[in-house]
């Protein structure tokens, strides 16, 4: 009895240990979660005729509890075994997105899933948390040793990693991994030179995929002239923005959801605001802001390169991803099938956002030595 109650006891001490505000933004986000999904659920399963109106709500109640055990197993991990894991999980799923690409199901084009029956399994969502502590892991490094190749290898892995996901193809995940490389590369230290010869890489890159890639020249070209059946998406989900106002139709009176295609996902957001309204779009993206705002500021003060790096990274995957959702539901970037963090239906997204923060948890908690000062860690 006296050992169990010692672990329990040591338990709630690393729990404590736990940066409560961003414990607290994680948990309001898988809440809205199940909320928004209830909204958009009864829409999603009629379009595709399941008889259960709720039967997506009720996935992603079952997917919150999953991501919930995946980030405070993520969290109870040391900054050492966070490594060590992330490793073993970029050598499992960078490959797996490799055979996605040649025997995954094919989706509306795209060969990014292995169906499994009851579920599916995306390896990208698993990869991209992965590889971002990997990375940080190679830039630290090289850090602390500038003999050390650290910045070829992590620049490798994208390549690698870019190779697999372009080969499905999944021109968004790509763009998300060189979105979240770049800034950690520059926190690294990496000359200003090297970040020039980037950008023209970048933008030499985008304009062969635009030129080879024709899904993605459709894309660009029906963001640029929004007219036809091929913005169909798009003009829906401003439609139902527009329509929610500032306090929105109220919840299950949105119209507008019930001819988008993908309302339970790509455009939950669009859900949500006609919905809920304006107060409810601004709160939500205040959460994401507050997100990067504690992460961000928390990892400028660790001690130790490779911890701050991971975990700027991570905060950086969680709210790039978030933004790039957002943007497409306003337009404002050409339509993507990108997901909004533990928010939209998936258990693939789900369970790799709670990685991502569970890790960023783990890194951020507080530890003897961690910080670059003493002192109070939490304004």
């Amino acid at each position: 009895m006296n050992a169990a109650a010692e672990r329990i006891g040591a338990a709630f001490d690393r729990v404590r240990s736990y940066d409560r505000p961003l414990l607290i933004i994680a948990l309001s986000l898988l809440a809205l979660g199940i909320l928004f999904s209830m909204a958009a659920s009864p829409a999603a399963t009629a379009r595709i005729r399941i008889e259960e109106a709720f039967y997506f709500a009720g996935r992603q109640t079952a997917y919150a509890g999953l991501g919930v055990l995946v980030m405070l197993a993520a969290a109870a991990l040391e900054p050492r075994q966070v490594r060590r894991v992330a490793t073993v999980l970029a050598a499992i799923f960078l490959p797996l997105c490799a055979l996605a690409a040649l025997f995954g199901a094919e989706i509306k084009g795209a060969q990014r899933w292995f169906d499994f029956g009851a579920f599916s399994l995306q390896p990208s969502e698993i990869l991209k948390p992965a590889l971002i502590v990997v990375w940080a892991w190679m830039l630290g490094e090289s850090m602390k040793q500038p003999a050390f190749p650290g910045r070829w290898i992590a620049i490798g892995l994208l390549g690698l990693a870019a190779a697999a996901l372009l080969a499905q193809p999944d021109v968004g995940q790509t763009a998300l991994l060189a979105l979240c490389l770049v800034p950690m590369l520059v926190l690294s230290g990496l000359a200003l030179r090297w970040m020039l010869g980037a950008g023209v890489l970048g933008a030499v890159a985008a304009w062969a995929i635009y030129s080879f890639y024709p899904h993605a020249r459709e894309r660009v070209d029906t963001w640029l002239n929004p007219e036809g059946d091929a913005a169909y998406q798009v003009n829906r989900a401003l439609e139902a923005i527009s329509a929610g106002g500032v306090f929105g139709r109220g919840p299950g009176e949105g119209v507008v959801k019930r001819s988008l295609p993908d309302a339970h996902a790509d455009f939950v957001f669009a859900v949500a605001a006609e919905e809920f309204g304006l107060i409810a779009s601004l709160g939500l993206i205040a959460l994401f802001g507050a997100l990067a705002f504690r992460g961000l500021s928390r990892a400028s003060r660790l001690n130790e390169p490779f911890e701050q790096l991971a975990a700027a990274g991570l905060v950086t995957l969680l709210v790039a991803q978030a933004s790039i959702h957002i943007a497409v539901n306003l337009s404002l970037l050409p339509a993507k099938g990108m997901t909004l963090p533990f928010i939209s239906f998936g258990g693939s997204s789900m369970i790799g956002s709670a990685l991502a923060l569970g890790f960023c948890l783990s890194l951020l908690r507080d530890r003897p030595g961690a910080y670059l000062y003493s002192g109070r860690t939490r304004e």
